[in-house]
C-alpha cells in the first residue's frame, strides 16, 4: 500500500469514517462531481453516462424489466421548488422547503 493511501486510510479510521468490518464488495459505485465547485449541466450529463456504463445497475435488472432504482443524486435550487409553489397561485412564506417522492400502486 502507498504511503499516501495508507495516510488517508489511517485518517478514515481515525475519525471513524472506515471500519474494515464495513467492507464489502459495491456492484456499480461511481462519483461525478466538479472540483471547482461551479455547477454544470456536464456533470449530470457525466454522471447518467457512468450510471448508463453499469447497466445492471441503472434499472435493469436481471429479468430485463424491473430494477432496483439505481440512480444519479443531485441537488435543485430552493428556488425551482418555490416558483412552483407560486405556480399554483400559493405564497412560499420563506420557511424551509420539504421535498418528498411518493409511489402509488393500483390495486
Amino acid at each position: 500500500m502507498n504511503k499516501l493511501r495508507k495516510k488517508n486510510l489511517d485518517l478514515l479510521k481515525k475519525s471513524g469514517v472506515y471500519h474494515e468490518s464495513m467492507e464489502h464488495d459495491a456492484c456499480g459505485v461511481g462519483l461525478v462531481a466538479s472540483t471547482d465547485g461551479k455547477k454544470s449541466r456536464k456533470v449530470v450529463e457525466y454522471g447518467i453516462q457512468a450510471l448508463k456504463a453499469v447497466w445492471h445497475r441503472g434499472a435493469i435488472d436481471a429479468d430485463g424489466k424491473t430494477g432496483d432504482g439505481a440512480g444519479i443524486h443531485i441537488e435543485i435550487p430552493s428556488d425551482f421548488f418555490i416558483e412552483k409553489i407560486e405556480a399554483t397561485g400559493h405564497k412560499h412564506d420563506d420557511s424551509e422547503v420539504c421535498v418528498g417522492m411518493l409511489f402509488f400502486t393500483e390495486k
